[in-house]
């Protein structure tokens, strides 16, 4: 795993700019799926392919937590988000983790205790969740192109949305292929971005019970959607245009961010499966 820095500068000055590994972590065993920092910045939670789930020091690099050791048959722990430190917050260092067996469960990051566990229904694979801001709530979705609203604290179901074809004028908009990322947008609790395998991402709201505007273009496979103010990153698991900024409001791409791989030759190009705005809204 790679944490790398950019300047802060504008959207259609980024291509100018290269990002600069800061530091590698190369001790971890297995494929990373997710990989979230802790609120406090001090440490990386990574979701590994053989199901566990390390927390390593963000500033050393060193394994600090281990928790749900890693197995050969598990099925590969898919997305991560740690709980919103609030005023009201009573337990911190908690995080929700989702795997690709359809467990939603939520840990103890410095007790390595698991605090809670449910399973979705259907047998359905969770491979995306988010917190609203003051993390009240949760969100998932996965396979059956559905999005599930939770209450934090009970962890019961509020509300489930579902529509059909996304780049269908004909009918309500909506996934008609498995997600693989999804957000809650910060400044209005009711509105939630994803993105997925169709090739589109999907803006809903909670008030309306769908989706409410949809724009075509990125081949998302992992947590790899992010808003920041105004504007949504992108990446695709595909060998061009891995890496792109989008209008939210209109939906119109703002500009390609290069992800050149090729320093050796005849080296396949990086296909990305994750990316995140900083929480400065850096690039």
């Amino acid at each position: 795993m790679n944490f790398e820095e950019n300047a802060h500068v504008p959207s259609q000055e980024r291509s100018n700019f290269k990002l600069v590994p800061k530091i590698t972590i190369s001790e971890n065993t297995s494929e990373v799926f997710a990989v979230r920092f802790s609120p406090d910045g001090k440490f990386v939670a990574a979701g590994c392919g053989d199901g566990a789930i390390r927390v390593f020091n963000a500033h050393t690099g060193v394994l600090a937590y281990n928790l749900q050791g890693g197995s050969s048959v598990a099925l590969p722990t898919t997305a991560l988000r740690f709980r919103p430190v609030t005023a009201t917050t009573r337990t911190k260092n908690v995080f929700v983790a989702a795997n690709a067996a359809g467990a939603v469960q939520h840990w103890h990051m410095t007790s390595g205790k698991c605090l809670h566990s449910m399973e979705e229904d259907d047998g359905n694979q969770v491979y995306a969740l988010d917190y609203n801001a003051e993390g009240t709530k949760f969100v998932t979705a996965g396979k059956d192109t559905a999005i599930r609203v939770y209450d934090e604290s009970t962890k019961t179901l509020l509300q489930t949305m579902k529509g059909g074809r996304g780049y269908s004028v004909d009918v309500t908009p909506g996934h008609s292929n498995r997600i693989f990322s999804v957000k809650v947008l910060d400044d209005d609790e009711n509105m939630v971005i994803s993105g997925g395998w169709d090739n589109t991402v999907q803006l809903w709201d909670l008030r309306e019970g769908n989706a409410v505007r949809s724009f075509y273009g990125p081949h998302i496979c992992g947590d790899s959607l992010d808003v920041c103010r105004n504007e949504v990153v992108t990446g695709s698991w595909r060998p061009e245009n891995q890496l792109e900024v989008w209008d939210l409001g209109s939906g119109r791409k703002i500009s390609d961010v290069p992800w050149h791989t090729h320093s050796v030759p005849n080296q396949q190009s990086c296909m990305l499966y994750a990316a995140q705005f900083s929480k400065e809204g850096r690039g």
